[in-house]
C-alpha cells in the first residue's frame, strides 16, 4: 500500500526557486510509487527542462506547459481523441500500452469521438445537462446532503471521503439519469472497476477482472434503455432514449449505453475527488475556513481553485493525425501524447504562485478539460462542491485532519487524482 507524506511533499515543492531548477527529469523515476500518488515535482522538473516528455517505457509523450495543452486540445484535426487504447503494467520491461482499436468494446462516444460524430453525439447530449436541468436539481442536492450530514450524528471523527465523496456524487447522477437508486452500490462498483482500467499500472489479469465489469454494466444499462423506450421519463436517460428516433442525426442504441457509461464513471469520479480534494485543504488552512464561513459567496472562487491544484484527472490522451511538433519536438503521425491538465494548472508562466490557494485568481485552469471535449457536467460537479462546501462550513464551527500525523493515501493511478479516504475531526456548530 503506497503511503505518502503530503504535508512534506508539498512543503518540498514550495522551496525557493533554486531548488527546483537542481531537480530534473532524469532524478525522477515515473512509474516509482511516490512519484505515481505525487507527480507534481516531477510535472515541475518536466515544464523547466522537458515539456514534451517521451515515456519511452510505455511508448507515448507527455504535455506538461499550459499553452501547448490549451492548443492541443483546440486543434483537434491534429490531435485526435478517438485513441482506444490503455496503459497496462506490462512485463519486465515496465509499463506498456494496450492497443484495443480491434478488441469488441462500447461505442466511441463523446470523450473518445471525434468531429462529426463527437459534434453529433455533443449537441444531443448537452440538451440533457443543460443549465436549467441542472440548476432545477439544486434542492434536491441540498435536501441529500442536509440527509447525509444528519446521518453522521454528531459523530466527531468522520472519512469525508466515505461520508459524502462517493455516495454523494453517485445518488446525483443516478437521480440526474434516471438509474433507479436501489442500484446505486453496484453501479458504483461496476463505475470503480471501469475506472480502474485507467490506472495505467493494472495487471492484464486485473483488466480482464475490470473488463468484466465493464459489460456487466453495459448490459445493465441495455436493459434500463430497452424499458426508457416503452416509458421514457423526464430525465437523462429519458432524453437519450427520444434522441434516438428522428433524423440521421440520431443516436444509435449502442451510443446511448456507451454515452450512460460514461456518464456513470467520470460523472461521479471527477465530483467526488473534487469534493474531498476541497475540505482537504480546508482541513488544513484554519484562516481560509474562517474566510469562507464570513464570506460564503467565495466558495465558488474556491472551488475552482481546488478543481486547478487538484484536477480529477491528471489528463486525457490523444493521437496525432499527421507529422507536427509541440514545443519545437517532432511528433510523427500516430503518436501517442498524455495531454496533463493536472501539470498545465500549476505552470509557473501561466499562474503566479502556482502552488497556493488565490481565490481573485483571474486565470482559467483546465481541470475539467478544455475546448470541444470540455467535461459536460462541469457545472453539475461546481454545484454538488458548493452544496456539500455550503453544508461543512455552516454545520460546522471547525474542522481538521483526524490524523495529521499519518501521511493521507491516494488511489495509485497514473491518471486519476483521488483520496483513498479522508478522516476529518468535526466540531459541530
Amino acid at each position: 500500500m503506497v503511503r505518502l507524506d503530503l504535508k512534506f511533499r508539498m512543503f518540498y515543492h514550495m522551496q525557493d526557486a533554486g531548488e527546483q531548477i537542481l531537480s530534473k527529469p532524469e532524478d525522477f523515476d515515473p512509474f516509482d510509487p511516490e512519484t505515481i500518488v505525487n507527480p507534481f515535482p516531477f510535472y515541475a522538473a518536466l515544464r523547466k527542462h522537458a515539456p514534451v516528455f517521451e515515456m519511452r517505457r510505455c511508448g507515448y509523450y507527455l504535455v506538461t506547459r499550459f499553452a501547448d495543452v490549451r492548443a492541443a486540445a483546440l486543434d483537434t484535426q491534429t490531435f485526435s481523441s478517438n485513441l482506444v487504447a490503455i496503459v497496462t503494467e506490462g512485463v519486465a520491461d515496465g509499463p506498456q500500452i494496450l492497443d484495443l482499436t480491434n478488441s469488441p468494446r462500447p461505442a466511441d462516444v463523446l470523450a473518445i469521438a471525434d468531429a462529426p460524430t463527437h459534434t453529433r453525439q455533443r449537441k444531443l447530449t448537452n440538451k440533457a445537462f443543460s443549465f436549467r436541468r441542472v440548476a432545477k436539481l439544486e434542492p434536491f442536492v441540498k435536501g441529500l446532503m442536509d440527509e447525509l450530514f444528519t446521518t453522521l450524528r454528531e459523530t466527531s471523527e468522520v472519512d469525508w471521503m466515505e461520508a459524502v465523496g462517493l455516495p454523494f456524487p453517485m445518488r446525483i447522477i443516478s437521480e440526474l439519469v434516471g438509474f433507479p437508486p436501489e442500484d446505486a452500490d453496484r453501479i458504483q462498483r461496476w463505475s470503480d472497476d471501469a475506472l480502474d482500467l485507467l490506472s495505467g499500472i493494472q495487471s492484464q489479469e486485473k483488466l480482464g477482472r475490470n473488463a468484466l465489469s465493464v459489460i456487466e454494466l453495459s448490459r445493465y444499462l441495455g436493459i434500463l434503455v430497452v424499458a426508457a423506450k416503452a416509458d421514457p421519463g423526464e430525465n437523462v436517460l429519458g432524453d437519450l432514449v427520444r434522441a434516438t428516433q428522428g433524423d440521421e442525426e440520431a443516436l444509435s442504441d449502442e451510443e446511448v449505453v456507451s454515452i450512460l457509461v460514461q456518464l456513470a464513471t467520470a460523472g461521479q469520479e471527477t465530483t467526488g475527488s473534487l469534493i474531498a480534494s476541497a475540505a482537504m485543504y480546508l482541513a488544513r488552512d484554519p484562516e481560509l475556513q474562517e474566510r469562507l464561513r464570513a464570506e460564503p459567496q467565495r466558495i465558488p472562487d474556491f472551488i475552482e481553485e481546488a478543481v486547478r491544484l487538484e484536477s480529477p484527472f491528471y489528463g486525457h490522451f490523444r493521437q496525432t493525425t499527421r507529422d507536427t511538433e509541440i514545443a519545437g519536438v517532432a511528433l510523427p503521425e500516430g503518436a501517442r501524447v498524455m495531454l496533463c491538465w493536472a501539470s498545465a494548472n500549476r505552470d509557473e508562466d501561466e499562474f503566479t504562485n502556482p502552488e497556493q490557494v488565490d481565490l481573485d485568481r483571474s486565470n482559467t485552469h483546465l481541470g475539467f478539460g478544455f475546448g470541444p471535449h470540455l467535461c459536460i457536467g462541469a457545472s453539475l460537479a461546481r454545484l454538488e462542491a458548493r452544496v456539500a462546501l455550503e453544508t461543512l462550513l455552516a454545520r460546522t464551527r471547525e474542522f481538521s485532519l483526524a490524523r495529521p500525523e499519518e501521511p493521507l493515501q491516494y488511489v495509485e493511478s497514473l491518471f486519476l487524482r483521488r483520496l483513498k479516504a479522508l478522516p476529518l475531526r468535526l466540531t459541530y456548530s
